[in-house]
């Protein structure tokens, strides 16, 4: 189940992703936030991000990147427990190939502007424009898929139709990448990319200050109106001011929240005593980031032979991974999503047995060059697990613990330098297509998505199978057959779905709703 849970202040969260249907109608009436219109007598939020790449939400590569486009740019549509409800749109209508929204007509750009379908048009527009290359373009609208937007400003409708059936489109567009920059933005892209295109925002927040590497501070449209008629009960008031501080070390963090100089700060599974419930503090735990291992099989390299990729499989222990990285606050998964997600199987018949000796047989002597984030686990101690695992195994592993952007500079822009990695995914999808997207079709350099250059026709004919699935059974189905096909073939091996924990100081609170990862809502409660 896919679930936030805080603690001292209890929010459950199960997932029932709104299914896309042929001919079905989706309704999701707008609303005042709760804290919205009242929030002018409230405080400031201080709370923890890690350094942004940028502020353009359609060039989003990275967790920090969606946080703050969330906070300036609103999509259509936002999720919420047991489904999607609206943001920019009050309802949609959906065919196999096709949405339909009718948009609210009280939303307006940070000018002025009101919120218009040819404003909507204008930023699908240059999200869908291949110069642009928005890293999310093929999971929103499916892999080279053909996007044609029209507006009709007499009816306030916004139609999105597909060459191809794409049954993840309005899923897709409640993703923080796809929110509506508005003219002011579109006109000047270099001031948009560095938060500084004033008048392009669409949502409730404005950057007034920001000091790149150190800290970023928001500041809420007084006038701002659109908020999200969210189904569940949020708690509090939404901050005048947000304000970010870098902070990447969940132990300084914790001792920032535990003095007061933070409210709301990122801590690891470790952290937790020492805020659940002490002093009125207490902490919000959401399912989080997908950890999977991921073999580079290109021709050469040691994971090309299947039978050494299945040994991997075999010597490495998944519920000891889960102890190890999130001291079982997290959940060992079996199908590279966290179990509430669309589509999963929470079956654990198709994964390949552990069996050490096995594995021993294989393994001895084999030279394996395992990169990892230093995110998997405290200082990254679940890429120390695998070479361990492995080395008892007698493989002679090297390990590099490296930070995010060298572990991304390497599995994405060197498939020469490693051969097995701890791949850290954070489905902002929600869905089995984002996993699957990592193990089909070309490879990076070639412009694909392919990381390991695997090679499994069953995987790959079933992925296209639900693609252009017009209805949802068929399409969970496909996913299934195609996840099943390379975790039984080794060419992945399912670990654990790592939470996101967030220590809280008395009075305020945080939620992730209905597993969207980049849109935690902060309020203050006190």
């Amino acid at each position: 189940m896919r679930h936030t849970r805080t603690r001292a202040l209890p929010v459950t969260a199960a997932v029932a992703m709104t299914a896309v249907l042929a001919g079905c109608t989706t309704t999701g009436a707008t609303s005042k936030d709760p804290g919205g219109g009242d929030a002018a007598g409230t405080t400031t939020i201080r709370t923890t991000i890690d350094v942004p790449a940028g502020f353009d939400p359609a060039k989003a590569l990275s967790l920090p990147d969606y946080l703050l486009a969330r906070n300036s740019y609103d999509t259509l549509v936002r999720k919420d427990d047991g489904g999607l409800v609206g943001g920019l749109a009050t309802d949609w209508k959906t065919t196999p190939t096709s949405a339909t929204f009718t948009l609210r007509t009280d939303a307006t750009c940070a000018d002025g502007t009101p919120i218009t379908p040819t404003i909507v048009k204008a930023s699908l527009d240059r999200y869908t424009d291949p110069r642009t290359a928005a890293p999310d373009l093929p999971t929103v609208f499916g892999p080279g898929n053909k996007v044609k937007v029209t507006a009709d400003d007499d009816t306030n409708t916004v139609k999105i139709a597909l060459a191809r059936p794409w049954g993840d489109m309005v899923t897709g567009l409640s993703v923080a990448s796809t929110g509506i920059v508005c003219p002011a933005g579109l006109k000047d892209l270099k001031a948009l990319a560095a938060g500084k295109a004033e008048g392009s925002q669409s949502g409730p927040y404005l950057l007034k200050k920001s000091q790149s590497g150190v800290s970023y501070s928001y500041t809420l449209r007084p006038e701002y109106k659109a908020w999200p008629a969210w189904r569940t009960k949020i708690p509090g008031k939404a901050a005048t001011t947000v304000e970010y501080l870098v902070s990447p070390d969940p132990t300084a963090t914790g001792n920032l929240v535990a003095s007061g100089q933070l409210d709301i700060g990122k801590i690891d599974a470790s952290g937790v005593p020492r805020f659940d419930g002490v002093n009125g503090q207490s902490v919000s735990i959401s399912p989080f980031s997908d950890f999977y291992l991921l073999f580079n099989e290109r021709p050469g390299t040691v994971f090309a032979d299947a039978a050494t990729r299945r040994a991997v499989a075999q010597a490495v222990d998944r519920a000891a991974f889960t102890k190890v990285v999130s001291k079982d606050t997290g959940e060992p998964s079996t199908m590279f999503v966290q179990r509430g997600v669309p589509c999963n199987d929470p079956d654990s018949s198709f994964l390949v047995p552990k069996d050490k000796a096995a594995a021993a047989a294989v393994l001895k002597g084999k030279k394996i060059r395992l990169v990892g984030p230093q995110v998997v686990g405290p200082a990254g101690a679940g890429n120390q697990y695998v070479q361990e695992a492995l080395r008892a195994a007698g493989a002679d592993v090297t390990l590099a613990n490296v930070d995010l952007g060298a572990w991304v500079g390497t599995v994405f822009g060197k498939p020469d330098a490693w051969d097995l990695t701890v791949f850290a995914d954070l489905n902002f999808l929600g869905t089995l297509a984002n996993p699957l997207g990592h193990f089909v079709g070309p490879t990076v350099p070639e412009g694909g998505g392919n990381l390991g250059a695997v090679k499994n026709p069953a995987v790959n004919k079933a992925f296209a199978q639900a693609a252009e699935a017009t209805n949802e059974g068929a399409r969970c189905a496909a996913y299934q057959k195609a996840a099943k096909a390379l975790i039984s073939k080794a060419d992945a091996v399912p670990l654990v779905n790592d939470p996101f924990i967030y220590a809280l100081r008395k009075g305020f609170s945080a939620q992730m709703l209905g597993g969207s990862l980049d849109d935690p809502i902060l309020r203050i409660t006190g």
